[in-house]
């Protein structure tokens, strides 16, 4: 009979040496105003875009790491309206916690995905030295 429940699992997972993949938030972005300031849809999301990456926020290969975050992606991750997810993308842009680096789309380069860089922004905002960058200002370019 196989033994169930949660007990079972960690004590399983203790013997391995090994903890279950998870993403790490740091504690003073999880307190910073651009984090309250974030709405519902958007913290959710954040951490999807902070796993993105596949390297610990310590590091700071973390913030020049490209990834693409597609609409398809954000749709079977339970955010159904594109008008949602590109919301979220404008929010979290606007909110300094990351950088667009190649903007996608069907009309201008053929069915290319978005391309992000998780940025630090964050840490300034509501201050005077805030750099503001949003979704709509930034052109589609070409990537060669």
């Amino acid at each position: 009979m196989a033994k169930k429940g949660i007990r079972y699992y960690l004590s399983k997972k203790r013997k391995s040496g090994k903890l279950p993949p998870f993403v790490p938030m740091l504690w003073e972005m999880l307190n910073s105003k651009a984090y309250k300031d974030l709405s519902f849809s958007a913290s959710k999301a954040l951490v999807y875009f902070l796993g993105k990456p596949k390297i610990m926020q310590v590091y700071h290969e973390f913030y020049r790491t490209c990834f693409e975050f597609t609409y398809k992606e954000g749709k079977s991750l339970g955010f159904k309206s594109s008008r949602t997810w590109s919301g979220i993308i404008a929010e979290l842009i606007e909110k300094g916690f990351v950088d667009p680096v190649w903007k996608g789309g069907l009309r201008s380069h053929g069915k290319s995905s978005n391309r992000f860089r998780m940025s630090q922004r964050w840490l300034d905002y509501g201050t005077p030295y805030f750099t503001a960058v949003t979704w709509e200002q930034f052109v589609q370019r070409n990537p060669n």
